[in-house]
């Protein structure tokens, strides 16, 4: 019975009100909070992009631009069973959770419960640290590297930007795509 009737060009900043929005028009925007909802694999990984790798790549872009539009606290949500046309179903917490470093989470872990199936519970936390004012980070990676990627493969190193403690890789793969990522998300393999 919801409708997103208004875009990102008809959002008044400064407004005292929650701001409901799909991650594809996020794009852009930031947030003191923000809420991601429905991490579970088959709606965040959506179900149709499983086997396709471009597909599965994009997801995680989505993902990847919901959670960088905070910019105080993170709020990761799902549910442990989800109805499925009149049937309530168990679901597998997203994939993408495995993803952020524990130690950038405040409160549930994110590491799985047990092996047989991927368990999470609760709502996962995740708050900017204060930055120290005269710190100085030296990125890992530079240009003319060699790197892996576990979805995109092998490539070279163009360029490396700091983002605070982080490092944004500019990466041209040997399929011939060029890609800017976050390194401490996307788990680079240093190749010799």
């Amino acid at each position: 019975e919801i409708a997103l009737v208004s875009d990102q060009d008809t959002i008044v900043s400064g407004d005292d009100v929650p701001t409901l929005l799909t991650l594809h028009s996020s794009k852009g925007l930031e947030y003191p909070v923000v809420f991601i909802v429905g991490l579970e694999d088959g709606t965040l990984p959506h179900f149709r992009s499983f086997n396709d790798s471009e597909g599965m790549a994009e997801e995680r872009r989505l993902f990847y631009v919901g959670i960088t539009r905070a910019e105080e606290r993170l709020y990761l949500s799902l549910a442990h069973n989800r109805m499925t046309f009149g049937i309530s179903e168990p679901t597998e917490p997203s994939r993408f959770l495995e993803d952020i470093p524990e130690e950038l989470v405040i409160g549930n872990s994110l590491k799985p419960k047990d092996h047989s199936r991927r368990s999470f519970s609760g709502v996962y936390e995740w708050q900017q640290e204060e930055e120290e004012e005269d710190v100085i980070y030296v990125p890992v990676h530079h240009s003319g590297q060699r790197v892996k990627h576990g979805l995109f493969g092998e490539g070279i190193v163009l360029g490396v930007e700091m983002d605070g403690k982080d490092e944004i890789v500019n990466i041209f793969f040997d399929n011939g795509a060029n890609k800017k990522l976050l390194a401490s998300f996307a788990k680079l393999q240093i190749l010799k």
